[in-house]
């Protein structure tokens, strides 16, 4: 019981360690493009804001929650999961208004090509979100599975605060398309090592696996942008809900 107590102490200490690193990255992610505009926020609406706000929020909380686990502060880690009942959706909203603003803001201006592959990113994203915390909530009373479905959220943020570094670090026409493939092939070599690290460990793998298939299948979307197929998908989501 005591070699099972510290393993487990160890493993919460590293995931709100990495959760903070991820924190420090946000910060450096969207300062070009949000947060140096701080207090007036010049040319940002109040989805952006709101889009915002809640992803920092779920962020500080994939921060908070392993911490207190690792301290022993299991009222308080319960609080704030039930807190992410109300977080959560309003995020899921969130992030489709933004898709919703991002696609009516470049349809009938640029080739829909181009905007149907904009989209690849953003009409998959709420989804594998909303799936990845489901999970964790029907599993919320096994901690094993509760807690690789909650890491599993955390892979949306990488994918963007990745991307947004390596916008601002190069030029678009040398980075381009990699500042998408590398964070999305970045977060499925992670979940992979994770897989791998629970089958030598013996753990149930199906969590991670769960987990790395769905980021794969991003993967494939975003590689399927530009066929008719995809292009026909965003036109009809456009058309009838947006």
């Amino acid at each position: 019981m005591i070699q099972s107590s510290k393993t487990k102490n160890i493993s919460t200490k590293a995931i709100y360690l990495t959760m903070g690193f991820l924190f420090v990255l946000l910060q450096i992610g969207f300062h070009p493009t949000y947060l140096q505009y701080f207090p007036q926020f010049t040319g940002f609406n109040w989805i952006h804001h709101v889009h915002g706000a809640l992803m920092v929020s779920w962020l500080v909380m994939l921060v908070i929650q392993p911490y207190l686990i690792h301290h022993g502060k299991y009222k308080a880690h319960r609080l704030i999961g039930k807190i992410s009942y109300v977080t959560a959706p309003l995020i899921f909203i969130s992030m489709i208004l933004a898709t919703k603003q991002n696609y009516l803001t470049t349809v009938n201006k640029i080739p829909f090509k181009d905007v149907a592959h904009i989209q690849s990113l953003n009409f998959i994203t709420p989804i594998i979100f909303l799936f990845f915390y489901t999970l964790a909530i029907v599993h919320r009373r096994d901690i094993f599975k509760h807690q690789r479905y909650m890491i599993g959220t955390s892979f949306v943020l990488l994918t963007a605060i990745v991307s947004r570094i390596l916008q601002h670090s190069f030029e678009a026409n040398t980075i381009e398309p990699y500042d998408y493939f590398i964070p999305l092939y970045l977060g499925l070599s992670i979940s992979t090592l994770l897989l791998a690290y629970d089958f030598l460990k013996k753990e149930n793998p199906v969590p991670y696996t769960i987990v790395t298939i769905t980021l794969l299948f991003n993967i494939v979307i975003f590689h399927a942008r530009y066929t008719e197929q995809w292009q026909s998908f965003v036109r009809y989501i456009g058309d009838k809900l947006f």
